[in-house]
């Protein structure tokens, strides 16, 4: 908003040097100021929009990140140098499945704000992608250390697919959740 002071204000002294130009001019000088004003209006609701739509990822990430290391920790001891015990593995395997149930489910729970009402329908959609390819990842978790998950990437690419459009009608470059959800 205040960024916006000096443009108002240069606009307010505009418009009260060019009222002395008689009635048709006046006419057009409210005019200007009704359309800059509402310009200004729909500069601050895009402004808004944008923080509440990044303020919301980083809520989605802190949310993600808070659960999901036993998943990363169990892939990671299936291809260490220093395995773990089969039993520490199958720990670890229990608790990733733990892990990946749990994120989908804080997914699923979080509230979109009202701010973001235009998007909610997409957001929604891109949240339910996301708890799936977590779900999936659960149900899949294998012992094999080549093991691929592709239907749980594909999900996950879903879910990336439809927040960029979010963030591309937003005006916003789309980010790449990938890089922030996994460690």
């Amino acid at each position: 908003m205040k960024r916006f002071l000096p443009l108002v204000m240069l606009l307010f002294v505009f418009v009260a040097a060019c009222s002395n130009n008689g009635a048709s001019n006046e006419n057009d000088s409210n005019a200007s100021t009704n359309s800059a004003n509402s310009e200004e209006t729909s500069s601050a609701n895009e402004s808004d929009v944008k923080s509440d739509l990044l303020d919301f990822q980083l809520n989605l990430i802190q949310t993600v990140n808070k659960s999901d290391s036993p998943i990363y920790e169990f892939e990671a001891a299936k291809v260490a140098e220093e395995k773990p015990s089969d039993e520490e593995l199958a720990t670890m395997k229990s608790d990733a499945e733990s892990a990946a149930k749990t994120v989908a489910e804080d997914v699923r729970a979080m509230e979109i704000p009202a701010e973001l009402e235009t998007y909610k329908s997409d957001i929604e959609a891109a949240l339910e992608e996301l708890a799936k390819s977590y779900e999936t990842r659960a149900a899949n978790l294998s012992d094999d250390p080549e093991a691929t998950y592709e239907e749980s990437d594909a999900q996950f690419a879903s879910f990336e697919e439809k927040m960029a459009t979010v963030y591309e009608d937003a005006g916003l470059t789309a980010p790449s959740f990938s890089a922030d959800l996994v460690d």
